[in-house]
């Protein structure tokens, strides 16, 4: 093989590894981010730790996890220049969170009991201490009750603006950037115990927060068709 040849071959071999590095992408990346993989089928067992919760209100549903039909409160804060754009709306449903037909981990169970507990328990959040709690919430979980740990989790509640704004600049490890007329932060990681990548991304606008979980199912675009759905 001549060094001309070798150079060449090395360069491919460079250009192959970088594409497959880029392949993996979640919820808040937009342009760019890997295609759905359909990873939402059980991997065998019952996953062997639970996150801390907190208890809905009285009256939630299985789709509607938490909050009440009440209309939000007047809001009385203090704008964020180009994070304050006050127009979302909290979806009734889980299946109004997302596009129909679009995400393969959406034919995983839905708020499975065995899952989500009954009543339904919501994990604690980044956004609860500027939760407004006389504003709605919904809280949804696409995970087949017999996998270790492949899920997508979605939470959609009203929060003061201006300090959820605060809270999320205040992050730690955390890829934070403006974002459509709002603010999002994003974490990439890996479990420890099972060897897939896990994605955290938490998105501001407004007086809305979302919250996405998700772990062994990367996803394109999710964040972007939740914000569709919601604002």
């Amino acid at each position: 093989m001549t060094r001309g040849t070798t150079r060449t071959h090395r360069a491919r071999l460079l250009a192959l590894a970088g594409g497959l590095a880029a392949a993996f992408l979640l919820a808040g990346c937009t342009g760019g981010t890997a295609q759905p993989d359909g990873s939402a089928s059980p991997t065998g067992g019952t996953a062997t730790t639970s996150a801390p919760t907190r208890t809905p209100t009285a009256g939630s549903t299985p789709d509607a996890a938490a909050g009440s039909a009440t209309p939000r409160p007047t809001s009385t804060i203090t704008r964020v220049p180009g994070v304050d754009y006050d127009g979302g709306t909290v979806p009734s449903t889980c299946t109004g969170l997302l596009t129909a037909g679009r995400w393969q981990f959406a034919t995983a169970p839905l708020n499975d009991p065995a899952v989500v507990g009954s009543p339904v328990e919501v994990p604690k959040s980044v956004f609860d201490p500027v939760r407004q709690s006389d504003g709605k919430q919904l809280y949804c979980v696409w995970r087949d009750p017999r996998a270790d740990i492949t899920n997508v989790a979605i939470e959609v509640q009203v929060v003061d603006s201006s300090k959820a704004f605060g809270l999320l600049q205040g992050l730690q490890g955390f890829d934070c950037a403006r974002e459509a007329e709002g603010y999002r932060c994003q974490k990439i990681s890996e479990d420890e115990q099972y060897g897939v990548q896990l994605g955290t991304t938490y998105f501001t606008r407004g007086d809305i927060g979302i919250v996405i979980n998700q772990a062994n199912v990367p996803t394109n675009g999710l964040l972007d068709d939740v914000m569709a759905h919601v604002f």
